[in-house]
């Protein structure tokens, strides 16, 4: 495997289950999806020697609800002002900065967000993010096709 794909969220909080419902797609699709159980730390030993990762969450830019957008990390720090929807002690930006200090993360790392709307808990997803969810899904497809196989390490 040289391509996963990482959802975040949570199923509880509105539009921040867009990173479940992706990931339930992708393995219905037959797609890598590790699992970090809303602690972004647990993906350092994950994907040790993974040459991709495609990051899935929700995101709040200001945007209109359910704009798709792609932010490739390769060359660097995911950037600041990107505010990620689930809420960890640290973030996924904190996580690939640590994995990268450490050797221990992808060479290649870009993240595919939706504009959400509602992050309330026990809120519904809104109807722009959900009907944003197909795009999403062939986006994460994708770039997961489009990943430089390399040998195993």
């Amino acid at each position: 495997m040289s391509a996963a794909a990482v959802c975040l969220g949570s199923p509880f909080r509105g539009d921040d289950a867009v990173g479940p419902a992706v990931a339930e797609r992708l393995r219905g699709a037959g797609a890598a999806v590790l699992d970090c159980a809303d602690e972004p730390t647990r993906l350092l030993g994950l994907w040790d020697g993974l040459d991709t990762v495609v990051v899935v969450d929700a995101l709040s830019s200001g945007a209109a609800p359910g704009t798709l957008h792609r932010i490739d990390a390769e060359e660097g720090p995911l950037p600041r002002d990107l505010r990620l929807a689930s809420t960890h002690a640290m973030g996924i930006a904190d996580a690939l900065e640590l994995g990268r200090a450490l050797g221990q993360a992808p060479r290649r790392v870009v993240v595919l967000g939706v504009e959400g709307a509602s992050f309330g808990m026990g809120e519904k997803m809104t109807a722009a993010v959900a009907s944003a969810l197909d795009g999403l899904v062939e986006s994460v497809l994708r770039e997961l096709e489009e990943a430089p196989c390399t040998s195993a390490h």
